[in-house]
């Protein structure tokens, strides 16, 4: 029953936190504050604790190396969902929610002709890694 009721909460948060990306291309501090109370459900200290110090870090370091693109937003909002998926649910997202960003971007420059700099939203992306590894790994 705690598996539903976090997941159906993190949905809830992931798409709310999808939706402000796409409108304003930040994800606001509260979203962030509300993954890390519903990580409080049935938690896994050490696991958690790991996944928030580490999932963040490839994150941290392409957003101080590259200066655009990836953002604060997306390195906190990565550290919360690592807080609730732990070490290796954290790491599964990262890599669906990239992949699918890189796909998918992939697919729209080519179709659209669009030049490649431009920025775009990565926590749709970000959340469907997050829910999917949820769903794979159980609620961890």
């Amino acid at each position: 029953m705690n598996f539903i009721i976090k997941g159906f909460f993190y949905a809830l948060i992931l798409m709310y936190a999808s939706y402000v990306d796409i409108r304003t291309k930040t994800i606001p501090d509260k979203i962030h504050v509300l993954v890390l109370l519903i990580s409080l459900i049935k938690i896994n200290l050490i696991n958690s604790m790991l996944g928030f110090l580490i999932v963040p870090l490839p994150f941290f370091i392409t957003a101080l190396l590259k200066g655009g693109g990836i953002g604060g937003g997306d390195v906190k909002f990565m550290a919360a969902s690592g807080f609730l998926l732990g070490l290796n649910g954290g790491f599964i997202a990262s890599i669906i929610g990239l992949l699918l960003a890189l796909i998918i971007n992939a697919i729209l420059y080519k179709v659209k002709n669009k030049d490649k700099n431009i920025s775009f939203p990565l926590a749709p992306y970000l959340s469907v890694g997050c829910f999917l590894s949820y769903l794979i790994l159980g609620g961890f």
